[in-house]
């Protein structure tokens, strides 16, 4: 790690450590100065806090149209916490914050509070990254979970009231430990009943692309109608046509050829990925994660209207349905949804698989 992001984060530490300090002596003093009728009201309460409760101690941070709170049980001790931070830091003569405003948002707490102070921003990110640990519901120890139509941080009790696919967990190639480079894939094939590679296109995050038509291995009176009406006429031929043999090396040296991990992110595992690694058999290059990313888009409901623009914009100077243009049109869905999570629930999003 550079020296200057080592004492960029020994500084932050410090000043959250200083921070807690001063927050344990406020609550100390609070309990032993306030008299009892007050002390009930600004005193964190043990165990669970009620909505109210927490709005009726810090009205200013949380009331609108500056403020406001719209989250499960389990964070609102998150929130407590860090109003009483910002109001201890107030004390001793930080300038006033005017709101907060914390709210649940695809799976994640995001916060946001009026002030350009620094250390106001680390309280706001420590606290953003707490609750991607945090159950939402109760309090608890938790983690991201997934399921067609919801994105939940979850402890385990909760979580079984979800329900969520199952998926297995990938485990990094040996020797390589470092981010892999994600690498958006889709494949054409005959139909759903007997699927056999017609094309396969590829877009890395980084912009390289690849894309390879089959000479051999499937037949169009193997394909159903939809592909013979929306797919074979699309087919670019050409250097592109290539018997599967010829097209398989020459994917596994494009893949190989990155320097370091890679790992495929894909909309449809059971089809693209099994059609991919039947195209590598035997030659799978090393570098290459052994199971891919699934984009299950619709664990964020509240994103599919943007995942809808970004797929028209895909599309308005190219057409769906080639390989090499709906992989594209994948890597920007992947950007939209990127830039939208936080960053804890995105880790944590991308450690499902």
């Amino acid at each position: 790690m550079p020296l200057a992001s080592k004492l960029k984060n020994a500084l932050r530490s410090c000043a959250l450590a200083g921070v807690e300090l001063i927050v344990s002596f406020k609550r100390a003093t609070e309990k032993l100065l306030l008299p009892a009728k007050w002390r009930a009201k600004r005193v964190k309460p043990e165990g669970s806090i009620a909505y109210q409760a927490l709005l009726a101690r810090f009205p200013r941070y949380l009331t609108a149209p500056l403020g406001g709170v719209a989250c499960g049980e389990g964070w609102l001790s998150l929130t407590w916490d860090l109003c009483t931070a910002i109001e201890a830091l107030e004390h001793l003569g930080m300038p006033r914050v005017a709101g907060l405003h914390a709210e649940e948002r695809l799976g994640g707490l995001f916060i946001r509070a009026a002030s350009t102070s620094y250390i106001v921003r680390e309280l706001v990110h420590e606290a953003e990254h707490r609750a991607a640990a945090t159950c939402e519901e109760c309090g608890a120890a938790g983690s991201l979970h997934l399921g067609h139509g919801f994105a939940k941080t979850l402890c385990g009790e909760h979580a079984k009231a979800r329900k969520r696919p199952k998926q297995r967990r990938a485990e990094r190639p040996a020797g390589l430990d470092q981010t892999p480079i994600l690498i958006f894939m889709d494949t054409e094939f005959t139909d759903f009943d007997y699927p056999q590679m017609i094309s396969i296109g590829l877009v890395s995050e980084t912009g390289e692309s690849f894309y390879a038509e089959m000479s051999n291995g499937w037949s169009r009176e193997g394909c159903s109608p939809f592909v013979a009406q929306n797919i074979l006429p699309q087919l670019t031929g050409g250097e592109f046509l290539q018997e599967r043999c010829f097209a398989g090396r020459r994917l596994a040296d494009w893949l190989a050829e990155h320097p370091g991990p890679v790992r495929v992110v894909t909309d449809a595992p059971g089809y693209d990925w099994v059609l991919m690694l039947d195209l590598l058999a035997g030659i799978a290059p090393e570098n290459l994660y052994p199971e891919p990313v699934t984009f299950y888009s619709d664990c964020f409901p509240e994103l599919v209207p943007l995942l809808q623009e970004a797929r028209a914009k895909a599309f308005a100077n190219s057409t769906a349905h080639h390989a090499l243009n709906d992989a594209e049109a994948l890597r920007e869905a992947w950007d939209i949804m990127t830039l939208n999570l936080h960053p804890a629930i995105l880790d944590q999003y991308l450690r499902h698989f």
